[in-house]
C-alpha cells in the first residue's frame, strides 16, 4: 500500500456517498442517533482531523446519496452533514448526487449510475484532482469504485483513499491513499498513441469502458481476437469513425509492442507521402542515396521491429511499394534505399482505409490485398450506433473548449440541452462522424464565447446544430422533389427505383429545413421570429426534430 499522498496548487475535489450510520459522526444505527461521547465519521475525519493531509484543502464536494424509499433519512442525514461542516468553520462548496435506487448492494445498478455520473463530474472539474473516498459507503459501493479506479475508468488526476477513524487506525494515518497495483491495458491505452504523423487526434475520445452498442462491443471483441496474433490487420470504416484508436487498441492488446515506443509508436499516413518519400520513411536509406540524403538513416520499418506499424490510408499506397511490402510481410526482409544489404524486421502490421471495397479493389494489388487483410475489421459509422452518442457528445463538447482554448464553463450543459444535442445528432447520418460532433461543438463555443454578443445557450443550440442542418435529408429525395416542385418539373423515375415515395418524409424534410432557416433569418436580420413567421416558436423546435425534453 501506498501511503503518500501528493499536494497539488489547485483545490481536490473530494467524492464519496453519504454514510448514514456513521456521516457525520457514528450512530447506533442507520439514520439513528449520534453515539456519546460523539466519533467522527468517514467525512469529517478526511475533511476536519488535524493530521489529515486534506484538512482545509477541500473546496467542492460531491457527494452521492440514495433518492429511493428512505429518501428522507438521506435527506436528513445530509443536512446534520452540511451543518456538522458549518460547525467546524468548514463551507465547502456541496454538490449533491442523487441516486434514485433502493438497494445499495447492486453492484450493477451502482456502476450503470457512477459510469454516467463520474465522467460527468471529471468534465465539471476538469483538471482537478480527484479525491474518492472509498471508506463510506456498503461493500458494494466500495468494490465499484475500486474497480473504476484500478481499470482506468476514471481520468487522472484522481486519488483512492481511505479515512480510518480513531479506533481503526492502530498506529496508522486517519487518510491513506490506496493503489492496488492493477496495471490493465486501459490505462495504458490512456498513455499511448500513434506517432505524430498520424491524421486526426479526434478519436481519441473512443472509450470502450462506456460502449452501449452491440455492434461497438462485437468490435472490440473482434480485434481482441486478432490482437494476439501476429497476423495484418486491415481496419475499414468511413472517415472519422475510429480506426486509429481501433489500431492503438490492437497494438496495446498484443504481445507486439516495445514500451520504448508508447509514447509514439510507428505510423504511416500514406496520403501525406510521395512514393519516394515513403520509400525512405519506411526503408531507411544510406547516405548519398539521393539529393540531401546526408546521413544513414534507419526506417520504420527497423524502427518497429519487435512492434506494430500502421499504415493509414493504405489505398494511397503506390504499387511498386506494394511489390516491396509485399516481400515484408513474406519473409521480414528489405532494402534501405541506396543500399545492398538485406535487412531484416520482426512487425506487425496494420492497415486501414476508408476507401469502399470496389475501389479499394481498384487501387491494390490482389496478392497485396491478401496479405494485408488476414483479418478484416469494419468500425461503425455514427448513425448505425446512436446509443454511443449519448455519453460521446459531452466528452467531445469538453475537449473542443479544450482545444479551442474556451472557457470550460461553456461546456456544462443542462440536461435538456443535452437531451437536444443529442436527439439532434441521433438523427442526423453525420458523414464526417465524430469531426462532425467536433464541428457542432465548436459553433456553440463560438456562439456561447463571443464577447461582443455572446448568445444565450438556447440559441446557441440552435446556431450550432445549423452547422449540419443543410445535410438533414440523407438520400437528397426531399431535395430532388422540392426542385421538381419550384421547377414544375416531373419527378424522375429514379426516385422509385428502389422504394416508394414518403411525402411524409418530404414535409417532415422541408418542416425542418424551414425552421432552420427561419431561426437563421432572424440572427441575420436582428428581427423577432414572432414578426418572420406565422407559427410559434415551439412549432419550430418541434420541425427540427431537436425538442427533447430533459429536467435540468
Amino acid at each position: 500500500m501506498d501511503t503518500t499522498i501528493a499536494s497539488t496548487q489547485r483545490s481536490p475535489v473530494l467524492l464519496t456517498w453519504l454514510a448514514t450510520r456513521n456521516d457525520p459522526y457514528e450512530r447506533d444505527k442507520s439514520g439513528g442517533a449520534f453515539k456519546e461521547p460523539r466519533v467522527w465519521g468517514p467525512t469529517l475525519t478526511l475533511m476536519a482531523d488535524p493530521e489529515s493531509p486534506y484538512k482545509g484543502r477541500i473546496d467542492d464536494v460531491v457527494v452521492f446519496r440514495q433518492a429511493g424509499p428512505k429518501a428522507a433519512d438521506h435527506t436528513r442525514v445530509y443536512e446534520e452533514l452540511v451543518a456538522a461542516l458549518e460547525e467546524h468553520e468548514m463551507a465547502p462548496r456541496l454538490h449533491p448526487v442523487l441516486w434514485d435506487h433502493d438497494d445499495p448492494t447492486d453492484h450493477a445498478a451502482i456502476y450503470d449510475f457512477l459510469r454516467t455520473e463520474v465522467p460527468r463530474i471529471r468534465r465539471q472539474f476538469r483538471d482537478r484532482e480527484l479525491v474518492i473516498h472509498l471508506s463510506p459507503g456498503t461493500a458494494s459501493m466500495h468494490t465499484v469504485w475500486v474497480l473504476m479506479c484500478e481499470t482506468g475508468f476514471i481520468s487522472q488526476p484522481f486519488t483512492a483513499v481511505q479515512s480510518l477513524r480513531p479506533g481503526e487506525r492502530r498506529g496508522r494515518a486517519p487518510v491513506n491513499a490506496l493503489r492496488l497495483g492493477v496495471d490493465t491495458f486501459f490505462k495504458r491505452w490512456q498513455e499511448t498513441k500513434p506517432a505524430a504523423a498520424r491524421l486526426d487526434d479526434h478519436q481519441s475520445l473512443w472509450d470502450p469502458s462506456q460502449f452501449r452498442s452491440t455492434k461497438m462491443r462485437a468490435l472490440y471483441d473482434e480485434a481482441r481476437r486478432a490482437a494476439r496474433l501476429k497476423i495484418p490487420v486491415l481496419i475499414l470504416g468511413e472517415r472519422g469513425t475510429g480506426k486509429t484508436t481501433l489500431a492503438s487498441w490492437i497494438r496495446l492488446k498484443s504481445p507486439f509492442r516495445k514500451s520504448a515506443l508508447d509514447s509514439a509508436w510507428p505510423a504511416v499516413p500514406c496520403g501525406q507521402y510521395t512514393n519516394e518519400t515513403m520509400r525512405a520513411e519506411l526503408f531507411g536509406y544510406r547516405k548519398g542515396a539521393f539529393t540531401g540524403a546526408t546521413t544513414h538513416k534507419a526506417g520504420l520499418l527497423a524502427e518497429a521491429s519487435g512492434d506494430t506499424l500502421f499504415l493509414d490510408e493504405i489505398g494511397d499506397v503506390s504499387k511498386d511499394l506494394q511489390r516491396l511490402l509485399i516481400k515484408v510481410l513474406e519473409d521480414g526482409t528489405f532494402q534501405p534505399v541506396g543500399s545492398t544489404k538485406v535487412e531484416r524486421t520482426d512487425v506487425r502490421l496494420l492497415t486501414a482505409t476508408n476507401l469502399p471495397d470496389n475501389e479499394l479493389r481498384g487501387r491494390l494489388d490482389a496478392d497485396f490485398l491478401d496479405r494485408i487483410s488476414a483479418f478484416t475489421l469494419t468500425v461503425p459509422p455514427l448513425r448505425e450506433i446512436p446509443d454511443e452518442l449519448e455519453w460521446l457528445w459531452p466528452n467531445v463538447l469538453d475537449e473542443a473548449a479544450r482545444r479551442a482554448a474556451a472557457p470550460t464553463r461553456y461546456a456544462q450543459l443542462p440536461k435538456r440541452h443535452h437531451a437536444r444535442f443529442v436527439s439532434a445528432l441521433q438523427r442526423h447520418p453525420l458523414p464526417g462522424n465524430i469531426r462532425d460532433l467536433f464541428r457542432v461543438a465548436w459553433r456553440f463555443l463560438a456562439a456561447r464565447a463571443d464577447d461582443d454578443a455572446p448568445l444565450n445557450v438556447e440559441d446557441a443550440v440552435d446556431y450550432a446544430l445549423a452547422a449540419i442542418d443543410r445535410d438533414a435529408a440523407p438520400d437528397g429525395s426531399s431535395r430532388t422533389i422540392a426542385r421538381a416542385f419550384a421547377d414544375m418539373e416531373p419527378l424522375p423515375p429514379s426516385l422509385v427505383a428502389e422504394t416508394p415515395l414518403d411525402p411524409n418524409r418530404v414535409i417532415d424534410d422541408f418542416k425542418a429545413w424551414f425552421a432552420a432557416e427561419a431561426r437563421a433569418l432572424g440572427q441575420r436580420t436582428g428581427q423577432p421570429l414572432g414578426d418572420l413567421v406565422t407559427v410559434t416558436d415551439r412549432t419550430l423546435r418541434n420541425w427540427r426534430k431537436d425538442d427533447s425534453e430533459a429536467p435540468e
